[in-house]
């Protein structure tokens, strides 16, 4: 029996959806709160971006998210053409309830983990 060897995958990275463009390749990370949702589509706004200059994406997902719930959605994006130009789509392949995180205490999670990442590589 040959044993098999498997690619090492990088994670999928954590991203405001401001900083969003069609060039990104790979699976991305984003937080957001639902503002809109269908059977299979909700429009998503970012919660790791600023209040005032957060943005939205439409998400296309199995089933259905809640309004009003936070999300971790994992997924590809794409760009679609319409009448008003180009819109880009996240295609999520996993949508992970998170409304009972505390968004301030991720975020200072975050800026310590990176404090702690630029102290190590010194």
């Amino acid at each position: 029996m040959s044993e098999k060897s498997f690619r090492a995958r990088r994670p999928s990275p954590l991203v405001t959806i401001r900083s969003l463009n069609s060039d990104i390749e790979g699976p991305i990370r984003i937080i957001g709160l639902v503002v809109e949702a269908r059977p299979g589509t909700a429009i998503v706004q970012d919660l790791m971006d600023d209040v005032d200059s957060a943005g939205s994406i439409q998400v296309i997902v199995e089933g259905q998210l809640e309004v009003e719930h936070k999300y971790i959605l994992i997924g590809e994006v794409t760009e679609k053409k319409t009448d008003h130009g180009k819109t880009l789509i996240l295609n999520a392949d996993i949508a992970h309830d998170i409304t009972d995180l505390d968004i301030r205490e991720f975020k200072r999670t975050l800026d310590l983990e990176r404090e702690v990442h630029s102290y190590l590589v010194r």
